[in-house]
Parts: C-alpha cells; structure tokens; sequence
C-alpha cells in the first residue's frame, strides 16, 4: 500500500534540509582569548608599565568618540564594528585612530590574520561597544565608593557570594554562619580566615562541596568577616 504525504509536509522536510547551521559567536568570550593577551580588559581599567597595548576601556571609548564626530548617532555601532574588523586585520599607522604618542609608545599592533575570523571580529566589536561605555563605568565607580564606605564584614558579604550558602540555604549546602562561630567560638578568626583563604576541605565532612579559597579579599575584610561570623555563633 503506497503512502502519500502531503505536499506542505514535504515542503518542510526540503527547507529544513537547505538550512545552513548558524553558529553564536561569544563576544565576551572571545574578547577574553583574542584580546587579554595585550590589553587590559578590567572596568575600571586598569594600567602598568609592562602593558603591551592600553587597556580595552580607553581604546574602545575614544574610538566611538572618534566615530560620533559628524556621524549619526545610529550610524557609530556600524562604523565603529566596520573599523575594528578591518583595522585588526590591516593595521594601518595612516588609518590609526591613535595619537602619535599613543603609537610611539606602544607601537602600531600586529595584524592579527590567521588568529580571528571576520565573524569572530564582528561578535568582538560588538561586545567592546556595548561593554566598555563612560557611563557604565560611572555606575561601576559609584557602587565602588559605595561598597567602600561599608564596614569589612559588609563589604565581603556585598562583593562574595557568601550569603547563597551560608545563609539562603539554610544549611542544606553549607555550614551557617551561627554553625561556624560556634565552632570556632574559643579559637577566634584564625581558623576562619583560614578556611576563606585555602578553602575548607576537610572542616566539615558532613558536606560534600567544600568551600573554594578567596584569595583576593584584604586584611581588613578577612578580620572583619571573621569575627561577623564569631559574632553569629555567641550564644543569646
């Protein structure tokens, strides 16, 4: 018995088979593998006196300036991608957006043919754009000076995620804060300054995830949290 499908249902299957795969190009990751190597890509930047290039931020914002001048507000994202994706490629001293002092200084980057696609750079170039923007450092900046003014304690527990397992779950995940300084209640912050800075593999087996080291916070900040958590485990 012969079957017969309809017309529309073989139309489907027909385009779907032409469909090329489109692939999603990661900016953020990207900017990360192709661009770290030479340029700083912190927000708020920042700058030493061994950086091969300067920091992404100052590139990226002087180069939409340069782009706004005379141009269209909708026009700069265009121009501003159509630049990086033809200047990385072709580096040009003529083309260059750089002062002279910038270019002395650093030199007139090496094209990067053969390390980044055109697609690549197109996902780059729109990440930067949006990224890198005075007045989102303004806002960074501002809730910097913010989280500064806190007393340590509140500064760890604003900038860390601290609170999702020592406190949010309750001591399903993690040990409480109140468990912890009861714990060490006799030995004070130095076996909890500790455990944040190498981790605590091992402290509490009853938990299958230990804690990963932070290594990045301050003196100040590792005594102040320490003893916020002593605080939590004193008897009422």
């Amino acid at each position: 018995m012969k079957r017969f499908f309809p017309l529309s249902i073989l139309l489907i299957f027909t385009a779907c088979s032409n469909q090329t795969q489109t692939h999603h190009y990661n900016g953020e990751k990207l900017t990360q593998e192709k661009c770290a190597a030479c340029h700083n890509l912190d927000m708020p930047p920042k700058t030493s006196d061994t950086e091969k290039a300067p920091p992404l931020y100052t590139v990226t914002v002087h180069l939409k300036e340069w782009m706004a001048e005379g141009a269209n507000p909708s026009d700069v994202e265009s121009k501003f991608t159509s630049f990086v994706k033809s200047y990385v490629i072709y580096p040009d001293r003529d083309n260059s957006y750089c002062t002279k002092e910038m270019l002395d200084k650093y030199g007139l980057m090496p094209s990067q043919k053969g390390n980044v696609t055109e697609e690549e750079l197109d996902a780059i170039a729109q990440y930067i754009f949006n990224r890198y923007d005075q007045m989102k450092l303004l806002e960074i900046m501002q809730e910097h000076a913010k989280i500064a003014a806190m007393p340590p304690a509140e500064q760890v527990l604003a900038i860390k995620d601290c609170k999702m397992c020592h406190v949010a779950a309750g001591g399903k995940i993690a040990p409480t804060f109140a468990q912890i300084g009861k714990k060490y209640q006799t030995q004070g912050t130095v076996p909890i300054i500790k455990a944040i800075t190498h981790g605590s593999k091992g402290a509490w087996p009853q938990y299958t995830i230990p804690m990963r080291a932070y290594t990045d916070l301050t003196p100040k900040q590792l005594e102040g949290i320490a003893k916020y958590i002593l605080s939590k485990g004193k008897k009422k």
